[in-house]
């Protein structure tokens, strides 16, 4: 059968506009899959802590993230003092598990207060990129166990004593790519009344920025404002802590500078003995190295 050329062009554009009619379908379902997608802001802080401070971060379900991490520091009006080195040292190891994506425990012990500690972390919050939710919200809820007396620290007697225990609201924006900041209001339950605090309960705000110098350096700081108290003196300092990033995967390597010896969540709030500057006794300086293994296939953070 002969078609002729009308009846020809008429086929090939009811043709093509069945194409049309088809690709604009498909593209209104892939727009309405791609709007019904949140994504969420990843790596606001990177690792679990800012420098020694815990951060709004929570790992995927499956990863380990193991810590270790070291301090050092020289004593005042030592003259045993060593030339080279440091007069003290101090080492912390760690481990965390996600359970889920917004869950996650660990723990710890450090070599030079003998103090064990653990925490669990809930990621209440995320902060979405696209604004709608602006900040994230992490609790956390941890305990440590003074097994001897350490520093201004005097070990009570009894052993139901020693368990002292925290609980924070964290609460971080990431501004952008680069620069990201949290405010931590926190409480602090002493298993015991220490002569130098005197008092049981304990009041402050934590403060921590981070931002991104390269794809593979950032620089942290962190602050614990501690209300109750008088600072200087018998009762301590406020925490000041200042770290250097350098990120390769998943081989996180921290240099940092803080005027606390301690590692667990309790001590580096309440038991600083010295302000931070660079004379001997008030700049602990180390070196804190993480590692995370994924058990599981990561997945984009998004629903």
């Amino acid at each position: 059968m002969k078609i002729s050329k009308p009846a020809f062009i008429f086929y090939i554009l009811l043709f093509v506009n069945t194409l049309l009619a088809q690709d604009q379908g498909l593209m209104q379902i892939l727009e309405q899959e791609v709007g019904d997608t949140t994504f969420f802001a990843q790596a606001s802080f990177k690792t679990n802590r800012i420098v020694l401070t815990q951060s709004i971060e929570t790992r995927k379900k499956g990863t380990m993230e193991f810590v270790l991490g070291t301090r050092y520091w020289n004593i005042p009006n030592n003259d045993n003092s060593q030339s080279f080195g440091a007069d003290r040292f101090s080492g912390h190891l760690g481990v965390q598990y996600a359970f889920t994506d917004r869950f996650t425990a660990g723990m710890g012990i450090a070599t030079a207060d003998g103090i064990l500690n653990s925490f669990l972390k809930y990621r209440l919050i995320r902060q979405k990129q696209d604004g709608t939710v602006p900040f994230g919200v992490t609790l956390l809820q941890g305990s440590s166990y003074f097994s001897r007396d350490a520093g201004i620290f005097a070990l009570p007697e009894n052993t139901s004593q020693r368990w002292s225990y925290v609980s924070q609201v964290l609460i971080a924006r990431k501004f952008n790519n680069n620069f990201s900041l949290q405010l931590s209001p926190t409480y602090l339950r002493m298993g015991s009344e220490q002569p130098v605090i005197g008092q049981q309960n304990l009041f402050l705000l934590g403060t921590g920025a981070r931002y991104k110098l390269s794809n593979h350096v950032s620089l942290t700081s962190e602050y614990g404002l501690l209300f109750n108290r008088n600072k200087g003196g018998t009762e301590g300092f406020d925490l000041f802590g200042l770290g250097v990033n350098w990120e390769m995967g998943d081989l996180i390597m921290q240099f940092s500078m803080t005027n606390s010896k301690s590692f667990d969540d309790i001590s580096i709030y309440s038991f600083n003995p010295n302000n931070f500057h660079f004379r001997p006794g008030g700049l602990h300086v180390g070196v804190n190295a993480t590692y995370v293994l994924h058990f599981k296939k990561q997945k984009p953070n998004r629903k």
